[in-house]
């Protein structure tokens, strides 16, 4: 633990291990208690990119699933009251 003390601006050193301009979260716990805790860049993320479709094309056989499905659910629901 390193103790030490705030200058006129507010700021506090971390420690060396710390890189400058690493990002960091800070929690507040109480009134006199801060957790700090930096947060470190995810290497194992995978990117995959979806095509942008703006419009389905009309497929009359899956309509006709939807509108099924949309009745049963129905049933389950209460009757709308304005």
């Amino acid at each position: 633990m390193i103790a030490s003390v705030i200058d006129d601006k507010r700021r506090l050193t971390m420690p060396k291990e710390l890189p400058p301009k690493s990002a960091v979260t800070i929690q507040r716990l109480d009134d006199d208690s801060w957790v700090v805790t930096r947060q470190k860049p995810v290497d194992n993320l995978v990117v995959v990119a979806f095509p942008l479709i703006r419009e389905l094309p009309s497929d009359p056989e899956w309509e006709a699933i939807e509108k099924r499905m949309v009745k049963r659910n129905n049933r389950k629901l209460p009757p709308f009251e304005e």
